[in-house]
């Protein structure tokens, strides 16, 4: 009988309470759909716009934004060229200067509107200004000032760390190989990083590993290459001693009127622009394998220098020598104030390339203008054009770029699942053995007692309902020390003595003697007890023999401890329950025995149920993790959840949340597939 009656419906208040009702479990269903989402789309942002929690990230629609974000994964880190942090340490002292905005201390400071200027270029002038940057650096630029972009977010699709990994294989095939050639010991393939690149030593080709490093940078895309900028590391210096600049210099200001420290140059230092004082702290304190002596000027003060350290007479060297030993008396040498004097002082940089480049190439600073659109007073004014370089690229490859942003985190979790590890395979396999366990032991159980309506059943419910008054965390302890020393020959003596003694009772049933079947039974208990409690123990203990055995790192370890579920038990006792007893004596009248009935009869009509029973072996199994992590601590035995927690350990919050939407799929599918049957199971009782 339905609660409102068909008249009732029609009235007003009825319609407004349906419809409150309605609104509430849409509601309902959106707090729950909305997360999700969330995760699915938080998987395809970056560690740049994560944090904006957006149900659409905006690099989805905006050209801008996604040209930021493309912005904001360039690491150009020169002296520090292992893989960094995007959050706590950001090197935005370059990208300051590419573009002269002085307030972006963070990547999150970065707005599109600081990146609109470059991309509404004449896109014709920005072409030929990133065409001949690109062909610079791909033909004319010195290698020493070359550096690998893109090392600061390891989780970027553009990151240079994975692309050199696939170099170094594609040219020593193995681990090993690549361990021989450069001399290490790399146990896998994350602890393979560049050729470390110091601020005050040379970069010595002899060592093979840097000699590979430099091989595979200069065969990069010119936009995948950072050099060496003087400006950069002008603007770390002067934003971290906050040295105050000349009155007499009036360099541009930004937007709070105060002078614009990311368009400060090294020109203007070397013309003295910026006093004796700022040069002499910057330049003695620069990096050192990037410093130039001029030798005649120095060579008297480098002479007394010897003389006052005591030191064996070499040569004053212009760069920075390779030697160890001189190294660090050159070192010393432009250190100190005392000594080298600062006129003869200054650094090698990519300029002094690139500006002699585009003389022979324009001849004349108009008609270089005239190309770019630019207004130099004068061949120093000429700074490297990033901005340009890179805006360039994003309008020619903005496309596949959002592809790439979009699908990365998928694609990088897949391939870790998949390539690294037995996860998949143990995962599959421990999946089968819970639902094929699962749909044998319980069901038995429960036909027994449903079937044959023992006069102890209530007292067995009890006790399978008192195992699910427990949380599993509470077993968690019993289960590992079970497992860890699984008492294997106990339970083979129990096990021997049980059926000795139904083998005597059945013989001596056959020879017409009657036992009552409680003495039977406490006679039979009481041997076991003595035989598996007390002497097996005791003669093991005396000659040194081990009575269990460990089942850790093995599929008996997942599947022992759930092999038997007080929960199915009581379900499926309640599901054969409504079975009705005519199919039973239909069954009996036509020869079938008990088996054939639990086959023929139970099984097929409790298909709901069990589709059920085995639904929830499937997602117990595949996402068991604390178990299977205490258990099977081999990394070969890792089930798929253990994997993913050492997935975290070095994955950003985006490649988690996509390595999460990955492994949900295999459940979606799994319920969509048996829904229907799932659905029977909670209609079909309803009519019977």
């Amino acid at each position: 009988m339905a609660l409102i009656s068909t008249v009732g419906r029609k009235h007003i208040t009825v319609r407004l309470l349906i419809l409150s009702l309605y609104i509430i479990l849409m509601a309902g269903a959106v707090t729950m759909v909305y997360p999700f989402l969330l995760m699915v789309t938080m998987s395809t942002t970056g560690n740049s716009d994560v944090i904006e929690y957006r149900l659409m990230p905006r690099y989805w629609t905006s050209d801008p934004f996604l040209f930021k974000k493309y912005i904001l994964d360039i690491s150009p880190d020169c002296m520090n060229v292992s893989q960094g942090n995007f959050r706590n340490n950001p090197n935005m002292a370059e990208l300051s200067t590419w573009f002269g905005k002085d307030d972006w201390f963070t990547p999150f400071a970065v707005t599109d509107k600081d990146l609109a200027p470059v991309l509404t270029m004449d896109p014709v002038k920005r072409k030929a200004m990133a065409s001949d940057f690109a062909f610079f650096i791909t033909n004319n630029c010195s290698s020493e000032y070359k550096f690998p972009a893109f090392l600061r977010d390891a989780s970027s699709p553009y990151n240079f760390r994975d692309m050199y990994i696939t170099w170094l294989f594609a040219k020593y095939k193995t681990l090993q190989g690549i361990n021989k050639a450069h001399n290490q010991t790399y146990q896998n393939v994350n602890d393979i990083a560049f050729f470390p690149q110091q601020q005050h030593r040379r970069l010595d080709t002899n060592y093979t590993a840097a000699k590979d490093s430099i091989t595979f940078i200069n065969s990069q895309k010119p936009e995948s290459i950072s050099l060496f900028s003087a400006d950069g590391a002008l603007y770390a210096f002067m934003s971290k001693t906050k040295m105050p600049l000349p009155a007499s210099f009036k360099p541009e200001t930004n937007i709070y009127g105060k002078p614009n420290l990311a368009k400060l140059t090294y020109d203007d230092l070397m013309a003295g622009r910026m006093g004796p004082e700022i040069k002499d702290k910057f330049l003695r304190g620069a990096p050192t394998r990037f410093l130039r002596i001029d030798t005649k000027k120095a060579q008297a003060s480098w002479l007394q220098y010897l003389k006052r350290r005591g030191t064996a007479y070499f040569p004053l060297t212009e760069r920075l020598p390779f030697v160890e030993a001189q190294m660090g008396v050159w070192n010393v040498f432009v250190a100190s104030t005392n000594y080298c004097p600062l006129d003869a002082l200054s650094l090698a940089r990519p300029e002094e390339e690139y500006r002699p480049f585009l003389i022979k190439k324009y001849g004349t600073l108009s008609a270089l203008n005239n190309t770019y659109g630019t207004k130099y007073g004068s061949w120093e004014d000429i700074r490297l054009p990033y901005a340009a370089l890179h805006a360039e690229r994003f309008v020619r490859e903005k496309s596949q770029m959002r592809w790439t942003y979009f699908s990365y985190n998928f694609l990088k979790g897949f391939n870790f699942i998949a390539l690294h590890g037995d996860a998949l395979m143990v995962t599959l396999i421990y999946i089968i053995l819970s639902i094929v366990s699962t749909l044998t032991v319980n069901p038995m159980a429960a036909y027994a007692m449903s079937r044959f309506r023992l006069k102890e059943s209530h007292y067995i419910l009890l006790f399978l309902l008192g195992t699910m008054a427990f949380p599993a965390e509470v077993l968690m302890i019993p289960n590992f020390l079970s497992v860890k020393a699984f008492p294997l020959v106990q339970i083979l003596v129990v096990a021997v003595c049980a059926l000795f003694f139904i083998a005597l009772v059945i013989n001596l049933q056959k020879l017409k003697i009657k036992i009552p079947l409680w003495l039977a039974a406490t006679v039979g208990f009481a041997v076991t007890l003595f035989l598996a409690g007390y002497l097996v123990p005791n003669v093991a203990k005396q000659y040194d023999i081990p009575l269990s055995v460990t089942l850790m790192n093995s599929f008996w370890a997942l599947i022992l401890p759930g092999l038997a579920s007080g929960y199915s038990i009581f379900l499926l006792k309640g599901f054969f329950d409504t079975i009705p007893p005519e199919l039973y004596e239909a069954g009996l009248i036509d020869g079938a025995n008990e088996i054939q009935l639990f086959w023929n009869v139970t099984l097929p009509l409790s298909r709901p149920i069990m589709a059920v029973m085995a639904l929830n072996a499937f997602t117990h199994a595949y996402g068991a993790f604390m178990h299977a992590f205490l258990t099977c601590q081999d990394p070969k035995m890792w089930t798929l959840m253990v994997f993913l927690y050492e997935y975290q350990m070095f994955a950003s919050v985006p490649m988690l949340m996509a390595s999460l939407v990955i492994t949900s799929i295999p459940t979606l599918i799994v319920f969509l597939m048996a829904q229907k049957v799932i659905l029977e199971g909670i209609v079909i009782p309803t009519f019977k």
